[in-house]
């Protein structure tokens, strides 16, 4: 009988062990989960980030070409008004080349 005890006390102990890593695992696994999920979305907002600032870099070159090309109209309208202004239109010509060549 005493070794039946014993048996028995050791599958408690076991049982007692097991419990107690399952109650430390349910503990701390949701604060790792937590800390990794955290490092994913900063992960996500500097992709963001550097996809907007590369967005903005895109419009704001767009925005540049656009006021060229409104310059150079302006220089041919004024061309073709008084037939000068050729000096203009090339000082606009140069800076389309070098805003294409970016």
């Amino acid at each position: 009988m005493e070794t039946m005890e014993a048996i028995l006390a050791a599958g408690g102990g076991i049982v007692l062990l097991g419990n107690v890593a399952a109650v430390i695992y349910k503990v701390f696994h949701p604060v790792i989960k937590a800390k990794q999920d955290v490092e994913a979305v900063k992960q996500d907002v500097e992709e963001l980030k550097t996809h907007d600032r590369k967005d903005y870099e895109a419009i704001q070159h767009l925005n540049r070409m656009n006021r060229a090309q409104c310059n150079l109209l302006l220089s041919m309208m004024n061309h073709m008004i008084d037939g000068n202004g050729i000096d203009k239109m090339k000082a606009t010509r140069d800076e389309i080349q070098n805003m294409l060549s970016e």
